[in-house]
């Protein structure tokens, strides 16, 4: 086993430093830009443009459904082509309206920033207050982590894993990055050690109903679940070898294409959930392949 100490742990579970920060700037949009040199295609001002006129169109309480829908594509080019739209305006009534879309979309943005900032801090807690039961009292990390450690996150886990998104998943990986990029190995590990729980979880969480329906094999896909990568194999070998098993390693598999797999593609495509649960469902079907193959 590898220990070693987080030198950041204080820092990770107190929520102070900047390592807990997803990397990047958060974007702010207290008023519209008043004029800056900036310059965009003519397919984005035309992407632009149609969005603009969506919002023209739209109700003031539709407003920040239209923007939170379309905000990866917004920055202060949208402002840019508002003022553009209200210098070419002769009519005065339709220059104000513009101004005050401006205005009005500024002040939306910032709401919609400053909720996603709340979610983004409530998040990192949630993350935080996993690590401390991954850790040891001294604030150190044994890998491969404990079985106890495990149980206890499980645990704790599996009581609100239903609520835990894409803000959630998101927030792991951009710490996963930030620490791979900061050389601190140790700590990517532990964090893929938090997703690779949480994906499990999650998945039990969806199947419930399948694996008890799925007798022997559904029983041995719990028992997958449960445990950690790294025991995959001896668990497959136990309940689908020898003279002890209690499936074939093909029962197994088809519970995991046809149950697991049909639950999987059916969340929204792409989403950070979908995602990891796809990568674990992968590596498991993957192992499953393996042994039904030395049968």
């Amino acid at each position: 086993m590898r220990l070693f100490a987080l030198v950041l742990f204080t820092s990770l579970l107190l929520g102070a430093g900047a390592w807990l920060a997803p990397p990047g700037p958060r974007l702010r949009f207290l008023s519209p830009p008043r004029r800056a040199v900036v310059f965009a295609s003519a397919e984005y001002t035309a992407k632009l443009d149609l969005l603009i006129r969506k919002l023209r169109a739209s109700a003031p309480d539709q407003l920040p459904r239209i923007l939170a829908e379309n905000l990866k594509a917004i920055d202060q080019r949208l402002f840019l082509r508002l003022a553009e739209m209200s210098d070419a305006e002769s009519d005065d009534y339709e220059k104000l309206r513009i101004r005050q879309l401006a205005t009005l979309v500024a002040s939306s943005l910032e709401t919609i920033l400053a909720k996603a900032d709340e979610q983004m801090d409530a998040d990192a807690g949630v993350v935080q207050q996993f690590l401390r039961l991954m850790a040891s009292e001294s604030g150190e990390f044994v890998l491969p982590v404990p079985k106890a450690r495990l149980d206890t996150l499980r645990t704790s886990m599996r009581g609100r894993v239903a609520m835990l998104d894409g803000g959630f998943v998101g927030t792991v990986k951009a710490y996963m990055q930030k620490a791979s990029d900061d050389g601190l190995d140790g700590v990517v590990d532990v964090l893929r050690v938090l997703l690779q729980v949480f994906a499990s979880e999650r998945l039990r969480s969806l199947t419930t109903s399948q694996l008890a329906a799925g007798g022997a094999a559904g029983a041995t896909l719990a028992a997958l679940l449960e445990a950690s990568p790294d025991q995959w194999d001896d668990v497959l070998k136990v309940r689908v070898s020898g003279e002890k098993a209690e499936c074939s390693a093909q029962d197994v598999l088809n519970v995991l294409q046809d149950k697991m797999g049909e639950i999987v593609l059916g969340m929204p495509a792409g989403s950070p959930v979908q995602t990891v649960l796809a990568e674990y469902l992968s590596e498991l079907l993957s192992r499953a392949r393996a042994i039904a193959a030395e049968e």
